[in-house]
């Protein structure tokens, strides 16, 4: 028990606790610093993720149209742009561009003769700084009369 005319010995004093709301208060202001930050840079990485996946998919449908073309001349169907084309006014395929180089060689299988194709091409998309290249490859094999 505590004498009475002595006060309880108290670890909080108002002395003992000047400026300790500014360390948390700055402490508070660090933290939610450093997450904005952190959520600014990932939304930045998220976004230019975005923008390779969309602008992959797009050469590589460039690439594809670009065989295809290559493959409709070689076997007869006809198609304006064989080898190079650049796409301006296509809609979704806007500064993006194919080329195609077809190959081919006589192949015999005994009494049998064919011609075996192979057809490599490379779709390409820009927008600003960024450029986007893929590559599609496809082998075809007719026989000869």
């Amino acid at each position: 028990m505590c004498p009475k005319n002595k006060q309880p010995y108290s670890l909080a004093n108002k002395s003992t606790q000047n400026g300790s709301m500014l360390v948390i208060a700055l402490f508070v202001i660090i933290v939610l610093a450093l997450l904005g930050l952190t959520m600014t840079r990932l939304l930045s990485s998220s976004s230019e993720a975005i923008i390779h996946e969309v602008l992959g998919q797009r050469a590589l449908n460039a690439a594809r149209a670009g065989i295809e073309c290559a493959v409709a001349e070689e076997f007869g169907a006809g198609c304006n742009h064989p080898s190079l084309k650049v796409f301006n006014d296509v809609p979704g395929l806007e500064n993006c561009s194919y080329s195609v180089n077809p190959v081919s060689k006589l192949v015999e299988d005994g009494a049998k003769t064919f011609t075996f194709w192979t057809f490599s091409g490379t779709g390409q998309c820009t927008a600003g700084k960024i450029n986007v290249t893929r590559f599609v490859y496809i082998d075809a094999m007719l026989e000869v009369d």
